[in-house]
C-alpha cells in the first residue's frame, strides 16, 4: 500500500505539469570590459497553479512562485551561489502547446561582498 501511495504522489508531480525553457542570459551589467552573454536552459515541474520546482542552467535549482499581476518570484541556488529575482510573461499563447515569451531580472550573491545582477530573456513550452 505505500509503494502505491508513494508512486501516485511521485506521479502527480511528473504529470502535473511540465514546462521548458530556453533564455538568454546577460549579466555582468555593471563591468566595464563588457556584458557577458550565456544560454540558458531549463525545466519546471508544476507543484500547483502558483509554484513550480525545476532547474535551470544558469540559476541551478530553482523555487518559482506566482506574483501580484502576473510576476513571477524566482529563486535559485547554484553550489555556493543563491539568487532572487523576478519574471514577467509579456506575451503568451497556443493551446495544446502552451508557448511564453518573457524578461526577468536576477540578483544572485555568493557571499564575501560579490554580487551581480543579469537580465534575461526566456521563451518556454509547457504542457
Amino acid at each position: 500500500m505505500k509503494k502505491i501511495l508513494l508512486l501516485g504522489l511521485v506521479g502527480s508531480f511528473i504529470f502535473g505539469g511540465v514546462s521548458f525553457n530556453k533564455g538568454v542570459s546577460y549579466s555582468d551589467l555593471d563591468k566595464d570590459s563588457g556584458v557577458t552573454v550565456t544560454g540558458t536552459m531549463g525545466v519546471n515541474f508544476d507543484l500547483n497553479d502558483k509554484m513550480s520546482l525545476g532547474w535551470d542552467t544558469g540559476r541551478g535549482m530553482t523555487v518559482d512562485a506566482a506574483g501580484p499581476a502576473g510576476v513571477a518570484i524566482r529563486l535559485g541556488y547554484k553550489g555556493n551561489t543563491s539568487s532572487i529575482g523576478v519574471g514577467y510573461d509579456w506575451w503568451s499563447g497556443g493551446d495544446e502547446i502552451k508557448t511564453t515569451i518573457g524578461t526577468s531580472i536576477d540578483y544572485s550573491t555568493s557571499g564575501a561582498g560579490t554580487d551581480a545582477t543579469s537580465i534575461s530573456l526566456n521563451l518556454g513550452w509547457g504542457f
